[in-house]
Order: C-alpha cells, then sequence, then structure tokens
C-alpha cells in the first residue's frame, strides 16, 4: 500500500487487535481473530486491509516485547489518550512519508505561529517529496487525494490535528507513560541521554528539546532513585 495512514489511524480496531493479543497470548490467532471474529460486521476486503495495516504499523518491525506489553496496557486503560499518542509515534515511524509530513510541514508551521492545515498542502510536500519517495510520482490524482485525506485523518485521530473538515495543528496530550515508552525505546535503539533530547521522534508530539530534556532528567533521575 502507498503509505500505512490511508485508513485513518484505526484507534478502536487496534485497541481490539491489542486486547485479543492479550486474550490470546499469540500474535497470528489475534490477527485472525480480528479478521474472522472481532470485526465481522465489516467486509471481507476491509477487515483484510484493516488486519494488514496493524500488522505493518505494530509488528512488522520486529518490535521487541516490552512495546506490545506497553501498547496492551494502554489499550485496557479507559481512556484512549495513552493509545492514540503512542500510535501517534508508532505509526508515523512506520510510515515515513507521514513521518517526513510531520517534521517538515506541520512542524515549521506550528513554529511560525500558524495553526491551519489544508489537503493542498499535503499535495505541496507530495510534490517536493519524490526525491526522498519515489513511489509518489506513479500515484494517480485520485491516489494521491485519498492519501492527503487518509493521512490528515490518522493525525486526527491520533490528537495531532482537530476538526473535522478545516484541520488546526493542535497540541496532544501525552501522557507521562507514553513519554517514557518513547525514552526506553530511544535507549533501545542505543540513543545516549545527552542526545535524547533533540531525536527527531519528539517532534511528533511537537515538544521542544527542552520540554523533552526536562522529562528525559526526570525519568533517569527516577531510574537511579535520585
Amino acid at each position: 500500500m502507498p503509505t500505512l495512514a490511508s485508513k485513518t489511524a484505526l484507534v478502536e480496531e487496534t485497541r481490539l487487535f491489542l486486547l485479543t493479543y492479550e486474550r490470546l497470548s499469540n500474535m497470528e490467532m489475534a490477527l485472525q481473530a480480528l479478521l474472522n471474529e472481532v470485526l465481522a460486521q465489516r467486509s471481507r476486503r476491509t477487515r483484510t486491509t484493516i488486519v494488514a495495516i496493524i500488522r505493518s504499523r505494530l509488528l512488522r518491525w520486529n518490535a521487541p516485547t516490552w512495546v506490545l506489553q506497553n501498547l496492551m496496557a494502554f489499550a485496557q486503560e479507559s481512556h484512549l489518550d495513552a493509545l492514540r499518542a503512542a500510535l501517534l509515534l508508532h505509526i508515523a515511524r512506520q510510515d515515513h512519508l507521514l513521518y517526513d509530513f510531520v517534521q517538515q510541514v506541520i512542524v515549521p508551521r506550528r513554529q511560525r505561529g500558524e495553526f491551519r492545515i489544508f489537503i493542498s498542502d499535503v499535495q505541496t510536500f507530495f510534490d517536493t517529496a519524490q526525491k526522498e519517495h519515489p513511489e509518489v510520482g506513479h500515484w494517480s490524482f485520485e491516489t494521491r487525494l485519498r492519501l492527503s485525506r487518509g493521512m490528515l485523518a490518522t493525525l486526527r485521530d491520533c490528537g495531532l490535528l482537530k476538526g473535522a473538515v478545516q484541520k488546526h495543528i493542535t497540541f496532544p496530550f501525552i501522557p507521562e507513560q507514553v513519554v517514557t515508552h518513547l525514552i526506553r525505546l530511544l535507549q533501545a535503539e542505543g540513543v545516549t541521554q545527552e542526545q535524547m533530547a533533540t531525536h527527531p521522534d519528539w517532534n511528533l508530539w511537537l515538544w521542544s528539546p527542552a520540554q523533552a530534556k526536562a522529562a528525559i532528567e526526570r525519568f533517569f533521575h527516577e531510574e537511579q532513585g535520585v
């Protein structure tokens, strides 16, 4: 598929998968249950697409066990704030086009004090992204329009944008446990404490390096029992 954001964030469907995975303790069984039982009211084609997207977003990169355990814990919470924040992180990490759109369009616009985002902004981004993402050049107008809408809907569902028709950049609420999740993820990838605050992943939440640094220092102080 051209972009993993083509079917919106699928927050509820992902929550159902994670709860099913928690119950069955087997990834493939959980995916099959999602396909054949949990989403039975959807068409077979839609269910197959949803399962493929969830697999690509959460499983194909061979996530450490603790990452999926965290996500299952977020899915069990009565509100979806933690799951939304974590999905904003993981969807963008696995969808490089979406990641670059946030970094190259949304973050600079927010820094300039501008908050409106239009479908035309995604289309312009597609035009300039063809060097790094050559697949964009093969898309039809209809595909580009559908994916533009899907990307904006995904970011809205994950809390980075708001608005059903007109989209505005907003600061997503990031629970402390999801901040810890990202810090542990960066640690596992070999990012040092000194480098961590300037890592571009924080931009997905519109966090400044100073904001990230404060959270990182708090985490390491607690880890060391200070």
